[in-house]
């Protein structure tokens, strides 16, 4: 869904925010820019992105801010040597939404920035790549090679590995859920809401689930916290960084090579293939998952017409300059 953030109208302050986004900014900077409307991960991009642009603009001795046509055209091919088409994509998004909340006409807009995406795209088609399914086998191997050890962290990622395949969670998701979403019921027998849906739990999961509970301190809210290296359970949730690092330890524990190392979005992506295995169809995936599309799950099934398709009506045609 599009953002809908106010712009400043006060022209002192402008012509100040103008001069801050010509040097490199601070997360907390664009952050008040757009009003705190973007997540964590996203502004850590956006962030990366234009430092990395106005740095550029630096280096040739030109404006970043607001940014002749030629500087953007000529950052996005100099990029373009180490950098996948959606990075590229990506870049020029950044650039656009900087000048237009700086009450700057979007130079990306320009039918020569239009025109360069379109020649790399062109250039770098299929040169983006899917994150390596987290499949049920996988998931069997690490419960045979965990679930008997008497190690906290064990235990933790074990669950951590079960939610996410059983319920085909977002990282988000998953470091938001607080213990008051699980139902138990019995050893091996419980539900978790995530938003408005119930998920039944596996026998095996819920086990795990009961002997967690019996070691999570009460003033603990979140359901899953993080760990320091002697064990001691925290209070604060999981971040994007520990969900990243618990999946690479499954990679670890599990000997795959580095090509094929997972990611936060492979369980994801195993949970998806695993549900059409079993004869759900896309409507049924995308529900489970709570996707608010297809486009998603017919990418992770490799139905790449019909997420290509679909992503068409996503998209608006706007005018060039």
């Amino acid at each position: 869904m599009r953002k809908i953030i106010p712009i400043n109208s006060d022209l002192n302050e402008l012509k100040n925010s103008r001069e801050r986004f010509s040097l490199p900014i601070e997360y907390d900077q664009l952050d008040a820019l757009t009003h705190q409307q973007y997540s964590n991960n996203s502004l850590l991009s956006m962030l990366n992105d234009w430092n990395r642009f106005s740095a550029f603009c630096r280096s040739k001795h030109v404006s970043s801010l607001p940014a002749a046509i030629t500087a953007i055209r000529l950052f996005l091919e100099c990029e373009s040597q180490k950098r996948k088409y959606a990075t590229l994509r990506r870049y020029s998004l950044t650039i656009g939404l900087i000048h237009r909340l700086h009450s700057l006409a979007d130079p990306t807009n320009h039918r020569q920035i239009h025109f360069t995406l379109s020649a790399l795209r062109i250039e770098k088609k299929g040169d983006a790549t899917q994150a390596i399914a987290f499949t049920r086998q996988h998931l069997i191997q690490l419960t045979h090679l965990l679930e008997h050890s008497d190690s906290v962290k064990d235990l933790r990622d074990l669950i951590v590995y079960h939610l996410m395949f059983e319920c085909a969670l977002k990282r988000g998701q998953l470091r938001t859920i607080q213990r008051n979403h699980l139902i138990l019921q019995d050893q091996e027998s419980s539900q978790i809401m995530i938003g408005d849906t119930g998920y039944t739990l596996s026998s095996t999961l819920s086990t795990l689930l009961h002997k967690w509970l019996s070691i999570l301190p009460n003033n603990n809210n979140y359901l899953l916290s993080r760990i320091d290296k002697h064990e001691n359970l925290g209070d604060q949730p999981l971040d994007d960084s520990s969900i990243y690092r618990i999946f690479r330890r499954a990679s670890d524990l599990l000997k795959l090579p580095l090509s094929l190392n997972f990611s936060g979005q492979s369980s994801r992506i195993g949970a998806a293939k695993d549900l059409y295995s079993q004869g759900y169809n896309l409507k049924q995936i995308q529900d489970f998952g709570r996707w608010m599309s297809p486009v998603m799950p017919a990418q992770y099934l490799e139905k790449f017409q019909l997420s290509e398709s679909e992503q068409l009506k996503f998209k608006q045609i706007k005018n060039w300059d």
